[in-house]
């Protein structure tokens, strides 16, 4: 028995019609039928009176012709009338009104014509006598028709049919494009689970689940982009992993076949070297991936840019080689961003122009409408218009002379790029007036207005 009853709750098209089709055919019926209830209470004593009012002359024509014949005949003066109604007359004695409560029956003992509403019966005495007229129903049809419609309870049925069919018409009709929209948006999330992350669900039929849908494919492409970037941090990873683990399996080779004490030493710092590069690529690609994934916190600070960058040039300036100019252009101005992130940020692009600039390195600070921007220059060898996007990839070098070995990872820029996206930001490479490259980082702020000095 359970078996069946969860084979028919089974979620389908026709469970859902169903259920949906009899809870508003419920409803509707409760509505139609609190109303009719409401209008019966209202309205039923003034279609009493119009009936009465109705009927007046018709009661009034047949008690004068009654009236004027002798009491024994009233009988048969009924049954020569009677052709010419297309309802029942017919005489009774006011003992025999048992149907009727006490306050109709001295209504009609007092000479009050009374209209039955329940069966459409009028009642009326006739004179001073203790007969009364009984009209109707006042609602008869000849037995022998044939229309659906000349029985009460058959039109019922028929205007409750066309209701029902009606109502079910355009709940199937509201309910089938959403039923379509569950099956692919259950579909679209199956493929996710199961690894397919570029599964995207269809344009939505219904109204109701297009944000729902708009949103899983906006999730969907999210966890696309990581899974893609975690992919290749890995590659990367591996890629970068391999020279210092080769450089460590050949001093332990070379250092089982040391001679002297000078040369045992001399494989052990090589050694030491090699670790300390492993220890540093694993730290910052732990913090590349903690940046990329959003889970660094920023933190927002009100900062004056001339003498914050000015600070951060000062820590710089030992790392510039001998003859190496730096130079500084920054407005007395305020913002507001994460000083740590910015600060790596823009310390990593004074680094990287350092390290290809021939003489010069310019730092240009500019803050207008809503947003400040951070210009490095350098006179170098520049950047390739076809390698300005992926410069930014990390561990990615240059085939060129501005990317020869130097120590890093290739996660400088990388870090850039990150840093000012997490603040809404950007990053951009493009020529620079001085003859290489520059790096502007665009970040939106906060604060208020500026005071250039």
């Amino acid at each position: 028995m359970n078996t069946i009853l969860r084979e028919i709750l089974r979620p389908s098209l026709a469970t859902l019609f169903l259920r949906y089709f009899l809870t508003a055919l419920l409803a509707l019926l409760l509505i139609i039928s609190g109303v009719g209830i409401v209008i019966d209470q209202l309205y039923n004593s003034v279609d009493e009176d119009n009936g009465r009012s109705f009927m007046r002359g018709t009661v009034t024509l047949i008690d004068s012709e009654l009236l004027r014949l002798p009491e024994a005949q009233w009988s048969q003066a009924l049954a020569r009338l009677a052709p010419s109604f297309t309802y029942k007359i017919a005489l009774t004695d006011l003992s025999h009104l048992q149907a009727l409560d006490d306050s109709q029956r001295q209504d009609i003992s007092r000479g009050i014509a009374q209209l039955d509403m329940d069966d459409l019966m009028v009642y009326s005495r006739i004179g001073d006598s203790q007969r009364v007229l009984v009209l109707g129903p006042l609602n008869f049809r000849p037995n022998d028709s044939d229309s659906l419609l000349t029985s009460g309870s058959h039109a019922n049925a028929l205007w409750w049919t066309l209701t029902g069919l009606g109502l079910a018409l355009m709940i199937f009709l509201a309910l089938r494009p959403l039923w379509a929209d569950l099956l692919a948006l259950r579909a679209t999330t199956e493929r996710l689970a199961g690894g397919h992350l570029d599964e995207r669900a269809p344009r939505a039929r219904s109204w109701l689940l297009s944000p729902l849908m708009q949103g899983i494919n906006a999730m969907a492409e999210r966890m696309q982009i990581q899974m893609n970037a975690q992919q290749a941090l890995s590659r990367a990873v591996v890629h970068e992993l391999r020279t210092p683990i080769a450089r460590l399996r050949f001093g332990l080779n070379m250092l089982s076949e040391a001679e002297t004490g000078q040369d045992t030493q001399k494989y052990q710092q090589s050694m030491e070297r090699d670790m300390q590069e492993l220890d540093d690529l694993v730290n910052a690609s732990m913090s590349y991936s903690q940046l990329n994934q959003g889970e660094v916190t920023l933190q927002w600070e009100h900062t004056e840019l001339h003498d914050w960058f000015a600070e951060l040039l000062e820590m710089v300036r030992p790392l510039a080689p001998t003859g190496m100019r730096l130079q500084m252009t920054c407005p007395r101005a305020d913002a507001e961003f994460d000083r740590k992130l910015v600060y790596v940020a823009a310390r990593n692009l004074l680094v990287n122009a350092l390290r290809f600039a021939r003489s010069s390195v310019r730092l240009t600070i500019d803050k207008q409408d809503g947003w400040f921007e951070v210009q490095v220059d350098d006179d170098g060898p520049g950047v390739p218009p076809a390698e300005r996007e992926r410069i930014f990839d990390p561990f990615h070098r240059l085939d060129h002379p501005r990317d020869q070995p130097n120590g890093s990872y290739g996660l400088g820029l990388s870090f850039v790029r990150l840093i000012a996206e997490q603040h809404g930001g950007g990053v951009q490479v493009g020529d620079s007036p001085d003859g290489g490259a520059r790096f502007v980082i665009h970040i939106p702020t906060h604060d208020g207005g500026e005071e250039n000095l």
